[in-house]
């Protein structure tokens, strides 16, 4: 090989290393780009969340002929929503579940005093609502700094791999917070949400083949009637309302079996994830406890049912 090859060669090298270079700083470029206008997005719809809760105090206050001071609920209002939950310690799995109910509870106790205390006048299912929208703004928060953190780590190491998994993962993670954005109009307004129909399912039970039966109250924010039907005791348990309160179903359930000696099963309705090829409405039948959250009441209720030896069966909407 002569000269003239060798430097053919070497120029081939230095030439695909710097396309090999150029294309790598090129899909980098290109997915930052892609990742920023996600970012901006969701920064847009923080904003939006912000400011409809921000709208929301201002109506409740016009509602109740009372005056606020928005500039100083806007900024308690950044502060809460970043307010972090902490985890309870899992190093010692056991009890880890009454540690994290108390911890909830805290929270939720926590945030209603907030609320109380930059509107006193509003009633119950006024600051129920806005602590909706207080979570729900807290929770888009969260998915935007989140989405940030990540990208910024990405774009100072310039590295592909954490953006293109990031880049991968966006579609699903707009998804979530277009979720929370769409139920902004909905507890600003009270409206009913999905995981609404299960209290929905119970009441017009309660309403139609109960009429003349007494519903009282069992636990916090938590009613229970007992309702005749087709030769059976059908005993109803639901969040007592109003808005987007959840009420203490756990508590309610333990105190049912103490006092119903012969309860042959469990049924919870509620509402569940479909899948794209799946009809939206549509209803199927489960096993096993259909209650959301954080797992609390699902795990007490589970607890008690296994230890009582009660079949749990669900209705999934």
């Amino acid at each position: 090989m002569n000269g003239q090859g060798i430097g053919d060669v070497i120029t081939w090298i230095v030439l695909l290393t710097l396309f090999a270079y150029l294309n790598r700083e090129f899909e980098i470029w290109r997915m930052i780009s892609e990742i920023e206008t996600y970012i901006a997005a969701f920064k847009s719809i923080r904003e939006k969340a912000i400011q409809c809760t921000l709208n929301s105090f201002k109506v409740i206050s016009l509602r109740n002929e009372q005056k606020v001071n928005l500039k100083i609920i806007e900024e308690r209002l950044r502060k809460l929503i970043e307010i972090t939950f902490i985890q309870p310690t899992d190093l010692d799995p056991y009890g880890i579940v009454g540690k994290l109910k108390h911890l909830v509870r805290t929270t939720d106790k926590t945030l209603e005093l907030e609320v109380k205390t930059l509107i006193p006048f509003a009633n119950k299912a006024e600051i129920e609502n806005m602590k909706n929208l207080i979570d729900a703004t807290q929770a888009i928060n969260e998915i935007y700094k989140t989405v940030d953190h990540i990208y910024r780590i990405g774009r100072k190491f310039k590295s592909l791999w954490i953006l293109m998994q990031l880049s991968a993962l966006l579609p699903f993670i707009t998804e979530n917070i277009k979720a929370y954005e769409s139920s902004l109009e909905a507890f600003s307004n009270g409206y009913p949400v999905g995981d609404s129909v299960g209290p929905i399912v119970a009441a017009k039970f309660i309403k139609r083949y109960g009429k003349d039966v007494k519903v009282k109250d069992v636990e916090e924010d938590t009613i229970m009637a007992e309702i005749p039907y087709k030769d059976r005791t059908i005993i109803v348990i639901k969040a007592k309302g109003p808005a987007g309160v959840v009420g203490r179903l756990d508590d309610a359930v333990e105190y049912a079996l103490s006092i119903y000696k012969n309860i042959k099963m469990i049924i919870t309705v509620d509402a569940a994830n479909k899948l794209e090829s799946e009809e939206s409405g549509s209803i199927s039948d489960g096993f096993g406890v259909a209650i959301g959250g954080m797992g609390i009441e699902k795990f007490n209720i589970e607890k008690l049912a296994t230890l009582h030896r009660i079949p749990l069966y669900a209705v999934l909407i």
